[in-house]
């Protein structure tokens, strides 16, 4: 398919028409301008449009899809050990930062999602630490990512009726979280930019903490 007409010139002898020798130049340059910015917006419109975020569960409310589970089904969970140890990584992983109740309270919401998706709660664990540091109220208002996970409202949250303010709820974000790291086929990179090409930094502080994490589950094991 050709992009742009094309005009033959017939060949003739050395004084026939011809492009004059100053237009020549130019001429290509606006030409080859012109195509590398369209190869450039049609990148940006692939990388931008690609994301097919998540169908919401159907027959089901926001509030029983996302806020769940809920403090009192807490009880039993955060008495075993391996929300424990989840709790305790996540005080060694930010330095005891974090007070014992709130590494607690994101063991057990991070033990329960990861369940109920079917992910690693460790590579959980590592996202929420390079994406905010496990500091739930922070918003990325360039990129509109919201929470613990960073989660894009325009993609994720707004498409499953959620408010921005919505996303800075752990009980929210990090079950969010969990479903858009399967969506990406618990990916890093993927989930950080999406179809986007991976960013090698990203990557490299992801595995960084991954690493951490799995010496102290085995150093307990």
């Amino acid at each position: 398919m050709r992009l742009f007409p094309l005009r033959l010139i017939p060949r003739a002898s050395d004084n026939s028409t011809k492009f004059p020798p100053a237009a020549m130049p130019g001429g290509i340059l606006r030409v080859t301008t012109f195509f590398f910015l369209f190869v450039i917006l049609v990148l940006f419109l692939l990388e931008y449009f690609s994301l097919s975020p998540p169908t919401p569960l159907p027959n089901e409310s926001v509030e029983k899809r996302w806020k769940w589970p809920t403090f009192h089904n807490f009880h039993q969970a955060s008495g075993s050990s391996e929300v424990m140890n989840l709790a305790r990584m996540i005080r060694l992983i930010t330095d005891d930062r974090l007070s014992p109740v709130n590494a607690l309270r994101y063991a057990e919401l991070i033990f329960q999602s990861s369940q109920k998706f079917d992910v690693n709660p460790l590579e959980i664990i590592a996202l929420i630490t390079v994406e905010s540091d496990f500091q739930e109220k922070i918003i990325n208002r360039e990129t509109g990512d919201y929470g613990l996970g960073q989660i894009n409202w325009r993609h994720w949250g707004k498409h499953n009726e959620l408010t921005p303010q919505d996303l800075l709820d752990p009980a929210i974000n990090i079950p969010l979280m969990c479903q858009v790291y399967k969506f990406f086929g618990e990916d890093f990179g993927r989930y950080h930019r999406g179809n986007g090409p991976p960013c090698a930094v990203y990557l490299k502080n992801v595995n960084t903490v991954l690493s951490a994490l799995n010496a102290f589950a085995a150093s307990i094991g």
